[in-house]
C-alpha cells in the first residue's frame, strides 16, 4: 500500500510538472499617472521551471513550456522595481504588466533630443530615418527636394527642358529604387517621371531609406534600395498647418494640413498643396525657360479607426499637374500650327485611394493579420516639340500578410498573399525631321505572389530569412530570395550584411522619358525582358565619444549586378538612341562613410565620401554609365541656439565628374566636352521660431553654379541634331526663397 501511494503521489506530481503552460503579454514602463510606454529588454521568467523570454521592441514576450501549473513568473529590468506574478492554471495567461522605475519623485521630467538623421539600430537592415526635423532644414517643398541634407539619395536635373527631376541611388537610376509610403508600395510607370513633385514635404513626418535589396513583405521590385514615406498621421497631426514658400524664380506655394479626434475611435485629417510658377527665366539666354510655367494642386483625406482588437486606415488623395516649358513664348493652348515654337507640355492627373486593416487577437497578442490595399487612376500626356505621348494606367494591389511567434519572441514569421494588377495603355508619337511613328506599347500584368519571412533575434544579432514566388501573366514564375544579418560587435558598435534579388517589369517610354528632349530616333528591340538584379552589401556602425562629445561613424559597400537590364545605348551611334536587353555586364560597386560630430552642445556636423564605379556594356564595350559622377563630398552644419528660437543650415556638396553623351553637332563634328566638371553646390537656411509661428530665409545653389549652354542647337529646336538631354546641373543659378509656417499644436 505505502508503495502505491508513493507511486501514486510521483505519477500526480508528474502529470502536475507536465501541463503545458502558456503565458504572454506586455510589459510597460511607467511615465506618469495618464501614460506608459513599452519596456524593450525586460526578463521574464518562471522560478520553478527556469523557463523564459525578453520583451521585444514592443515590450511583448511569450513563454510556452512544460511546467508545475503551481509556479512563480518573475518580471525584472535594470532601473525598475521588480514585479511577481503566481501562476496557477495551465490555461492560456495574457498579462499587462507595468514597472516603475526606482527612483520616483512628485514629477519626473525627462528632456531628449531625438536625432534628425540616425541609423535605426534595432533593424536588421540598413535603415536611415529623416524625421520632420530634418526636413526642416531646406524648403522641402516637394519629395525630389527632401533629400538635400542627405548624402545617400543623389537628386539632379533629368533634362534641360522640363524642369523635371531624378533621384539617384547606388548610383542607378531612381527605377530601381523602390518608392512606397507607409509600406504600401506606389509609383509605378507613368507617375514615375513627374510623381516626386507629387508628394507635398510638409505632408511628411519621416523618411526611412533602406540601402540594399530590402525586404520581400512589400514586393519583388526592390533592387538598389527602398524608401518609404509616413504621412501624418489623422490621431497625431496639428489641429492646423500653414506653410508658404517664396522664390526669385517665381514660384509660390501653399501647404495647408490639419486633423482632429473626433471620438475615441475616429480621427481624420486633410492636406491641401497649392504651387504655381508664372516668371519667365532665361539667364543663359538660350530662348528656352530654364523652368516651365504651370500650376500644381494637391489634396488628401485620411481617416483612422482604432478599437482594442481592430485598426482601420483609408484615405484618397488627387493631384494635377499642368505645366509647359520649352522655348520663351510658347503656350500650349494655342493651336500649334500656328506655332513655329518648340514647346513642352506636362499634364499629369493622379487620383489614388488607399487603406489598411488590421486584426488582433485577444487570445494570441502575438498574433496579427493585416491587410493594405491601393487603387489608382493615372492619366498623362506630355509634349517635347514634335514628340508626344498620351497614357493612362489603372492599378490595384492588395497585399496580406499574417504575423505571429513560433515559441517566444525571439522566432517571428510573416507570411502572406499579394496581388498586382495594372493595365496600361501608351500611345507615343513621333514627328521628326526624316520620319514620323506612332507606336501603341499596351500592357496589362497580372501577379499573385506568395511570401514568407522568419526572424530570430539572438542575445547579440538578429538573422532575417524571407522568400517569395510571384507568377507573372507575361514573364511566368519569378523567385525572390533575401536575407540579412545584424551582429552587435559591442554596445556601440555592429554590422549588417544583405543579400538579395530583385526584378522589375520595365517601361521603355516612362523609364527614359527625358530621352524625349532628342530629337534622335528611338530603336527598341523587341522582346524586351524582365531586368533581373542580384544586390549584396556589407554595413558598419560606431556610435563613441569624440573629445567627450556624441560621435557617429559609418561606413558601407554594395555591389548589385544585372543578370538583365533595358540598356540605353548612345554609344552605338550617333545618329539614333538603342533600347534593349542586356548583351554583356553591367554593375554597381558603391562606398560610402559618414561621420557625424556635436563639438559643442547644439552645434552638429556631418559629413560624407560616397564613391560610384557603375559600369553597363553599351557600344559593345564595358563603359561608364552616363550622368553618374564618381564621386560625391557632403558635408554639413547645423546649429540651434539655446533658447531655440533661431537654428542655422549649411550644406555643401561636391559631385565629381560624370561621362556625358558624346552628341554629334549641326555641322558635323563631335562634341568634345563628354566628361562633366565638377559641381560644388552650396545651400543654407535661417529659421526663427516665435510660439507658434516661424519664418525662415534661405538659399540654394549659392555658389551660382550653371550651365552656360545645356542645349545643342537650340536655335533650330526642330532639328535631328537638337539635344536637351546633357543637362546635369543647374540652369538657373542661385534661388533665393523664403517662406514662413505656422501651426496650432496636436
Amino acid at each position: 500500500m505505502k508503495n502505491n501511494l508513493i507511486l501514486l503521489v510521483i505519477l500526480l506530481s508528474g502529470f502536475a510538472y507536465g501541463q503545458k503552460v502558456s503565458i504572454q503579454g506586455t510589459i510597460s514602463s511607467y511615465i506618469d499617472s495618464k501614460s506608459t510606454e513599452p519596456l524593450f529588454g525586460a526578463e521574464v521568467f518562471l522560478k520553478n521551471a527556469k523557463e523564459g523570454d525578453i520583451s521585444d521592441e514592443k515590450g511583448r514576450f511569450s513563454i510556452k513550456a512544460n511546467a508545475n501549473i503551481a509556479d512563480t513568473l518573475i518580471i525584472r529590468a535594470s532601473g525598475y522595481y521588480s514585479d511577481t506574478a503566481y501562476i496557477n492554471s495551465n490555461e492560456t495567461v495574457n498579462l499587462r504588466i507595468t514597472l516603475y522605475p526606482e527612483f520616483v519623485t512628485e514629477e519626473v521630467v525627462i528632456k531628449a533630443k531625438r536625432d534628425n538623421s540616425s541609423i535605426l539600430r534595432l533593424d536588421p537592415r540598413n535603415v536611415e530615418n529623416l524625421t520632420q526635423g530634418e526636413l526642416r532644414k531646406a524648403a522641402c517643398c516637394n519629395l525630389s527636394e527632401s533629400f538635400e541634407t542627405n548624402a545617400t539619395v543623389d537628386v539632379s536635373l533629368a533634362d534641360g527642358v522640363s524642369g523635371s527631376k531624378r533621384i539617384q541611388m547606388m548610383g542607378l537610376n531612381g527605377r530601381y529604387t523602390q518608392l512606397q509610403f507607409e509600406n504600401i508600395p506606389f509609383m509605378h510607370n507613368l507617375d514615375q517621371a513627374f510623381g516626386l513633385a507629387s508628394v507635398p514635404g510638409t505632408w511628411i513626418s519621416s523618411i526611412q531609406i533602406t540601402k540594399g535589396a530590402g525586404t520581400v513583405t512589400n514586393g519583388y521590385e526592390s533592387m538598389a534600395g527602398l524608401i518609404n514615406l509616413e504621412y501624418h498621421k489623422p490621431d497625431n497631426v496639428e489641429r492646423l498647418f500653414i506653410n508658404g514658400y517664396g522664390s526669385i524664380q517665381g514660384r509660390a506655394e501653399l501647404n495647408l494640413h490639419g486633423g482632429k479626434e473626433i471620438n475615441d475611435k475616429w480621427s481624420s485629417a486633410w492636406f491641401v498643396h497649392g504651387a504655381s510658377l508664372k516668371a519667365e527665366n532665361d539667364r543663359n539666354k538660350d530662348g528656352f525657360r530654364d523652368m516651365p510655367l504651370g500650376d500644381n494642386l494637391i489634396l488628401m483625406n485620411r481617416w483612422k479607426y482604432n478599437t482594442e482588437l481592430f485598426r482601420g486606415q483609408i484615405g484618397a488623395k488627387v493631384s494635377h499637374t499642368d505645366q509647359q516649358g520649352g522655348q520663351i513664348g510658347y503656350n500650349r493652348y494655342e493651336n500649334q500650327a500656328n506655332q513655329s515654337l518648340y514647346g513642352v507640355g506636362i499634364r499629369n492627373t493622379n487620383v489614388e485611394v488607399f487603406g489598411k486593416t488590421g486584426f488582433l487577437f485577444k487570445e494570441d497578442l502575438f498574433s496579427s493579420i493585416g491587410v493594405v490595399y491601393y487603387m489608382k487612376y493615372n492619366e498623362l500626356n506630355t509634349v517635347f516639340g514634335n514628340r508626344s505621348l498620351d497614357a493612362t494606367e489603372k492599378r490595384g494591389y492588395v497585399n496580406a500578410m499574417h504575423e505571429t511567434i513560433l515559441g517566444n519572441t525571439n522566432h517571428k514569421l510573416k507570411s502572406g498573399l499579394s496581388f498586382v494588377y495594372d493595365d496600361l495603355e501608351q500611345t507615343m508619337e513621333d514627328k521628326l525631321p526624316n520620319d514620323t511613328t506612332i507606336r501603341d506599347f499596351n500592357r496589362t500584368e497580372i501577379v499573385p505572389g506568395v511570401f514568407t519571412e522568419y526572424t530570430f533575434t539572438g542575445s547579440r544579432s538578429i538573422v532575417v530569412l524571407g522568400a517569395r514566388a510571384d507568377y507573372h501573366n507575361l514573364y511566368d514564375w519569378q523567385f525572390t530570395p533575401r536575407a540579412n544579418y545584424k551582429f552587435d560587435l559591442t554596445e556601440h558598435m555592429d554590422i549588417r550584411l544583405t543579400a538579395g534579388r530583385g526584378f522589375r517589369v520595365s517601361n521603355y517610354v516612362t523609364d527614359n522619358l527625358s530621352l524625349m528632349a532628342t530629337n534622335l530616333p528611338w530603336y527598341v528591340d523587341n522582346d524586351i525582358a524582365p531586368e533581373v538584379s542580384w544586390n549584396f552589401g556589407a554595413s558598419w556602425l560606431w556610435d563613441f565619444k569624440l573629445f567627450n562629445r556624441k560621435a557617429t561613424w559609418t561606413a558601407d559597400v554594395y555591389h548589385t549586378t544585372f543578370e538583365n537590364q533595358l540598356v540605353v545605348d548612345r554609344d552605338e551611334s550617333a545618329d539614333y538612341i538603342r533600347m534593349g536587353n542586356l548583351n554583356g555586364t553591367s554593375y554597381s560597386n558603391v562606398f560610402q562613410t559618414d561621420f557625424k560630430f556635436e563639438p559643442v552642445k547644439r552645434f552638429e556636423i556631418k559629413a560624407a565620401y560616397k564613391f560610384l564605379d557603375v559600369k553597363a556594356t553599351t557600344g559593345g564595350e564595358l563603359a561608364s554609365v552616363l550622368m553618374v559622377p564618381t564621386h560625391r563630398g557632403f558635408i554639413n552644419f547645423a546649429y540651434e541656439s539655446r533658447n531655440n528660437r533661431w537654428s542655422y543650415d549649411l550644406t555643401l556638396s561636391v559631385f565629381g565628374s560624370q561621362r556625358l553623351p558624346e552628341v554629334m553637332r549641326p555641322d558635323g563634328t563631335f562634341t568634345t566636352d563628354n566628361t562633366s566638371e565638377v559641381v560644388p553646390m552650396m545651400s543654407g537656411q535661417i529659421t526663427h521660431r516665435f510660439k507658434k509661428f516661424e519664418v525662415y530665409l534661405g538659399g540654394e545653389n549659392l555658389l551660382d553654379y550653371r550651365l552656360e549652354n545645356p542645349i545643342i542647337d537650340s536655335e533650330n529646336p526642330f532639328s535631328e541634331r537638337f539635344d536637351a538631354t546633357r543637362a546635369y546641373s543647374s540652369i538657373f543659378g542661385v534661388n533665393v526663397y523664403a517662406g514662413f509656417r505656422f501651426d496650432i499644436g496636436k
